[in-house]
């Protein structure tokens, strides 16, 4: 009996969902968007303990040990030595020359001296230039 009631409310809910045949042009469309759901989780992250070591730190010193070859000690060793060999040059001495006419001395010397004269420099003026007023005469439309 139960069945049968099923069946019928089933039948009268999807008679119910269509309506009676009625022309329209109007058409609904679904799209299905995904949306992203993010959860959160509160877990527990172990994080590192710092866990002091001890720890001895050596620093090898080089010994002396046996080699089977033998060196010589100091050991020879060869340097090559730049020597500067200094070159000589000529150096000049003074010649005297008799000269058959006679020159007076002291000689007559002229000195030009120059002066340096400051000129003073014209200071700058702020001149403003309005751009909305033209100093030229227009060339069009005027009568003759």
């Amino acid at each position: 009996m139960n069945q049968i009631i099923i069946f019928f409310a089933c039948i009268f809910l999807v008679s119910a969902d269509y309506p009676d045949h009625v022309d329209t042009t109007y058409e609904e469309k679904t799209k299905p968007v995904n949306i992203p759901i993010y959860k959160k989780y509160a877990i527990p992250i172990p994080h590192p303990v710092i866990v002091k070591v001890p720890q001895e730190i050596r620093i090898p010193i080089p010994q002396p040990y046996q080699v089977p070859i033998e060196i010589s000690q100091p050991y020879p060793v060869e340097v090559i030595k730049h020597i500067e060999i200094p070159v000589e040059k000529p150096e000049p001495y003074v010649v005297e020359k008799h000269v058959p006419y006679v020159v007076e001395k002291p000689y007559p010397v002229y000195v030009e001296k120059k002066f340096s004269y400051p000129v003073v420099k014209p200071y700058t003026v702020h001149v403003p230039i309005y751009k909305h007023v033209y100093q030229h005469s227009s060339k069009g439309k005027h009568w003759h």
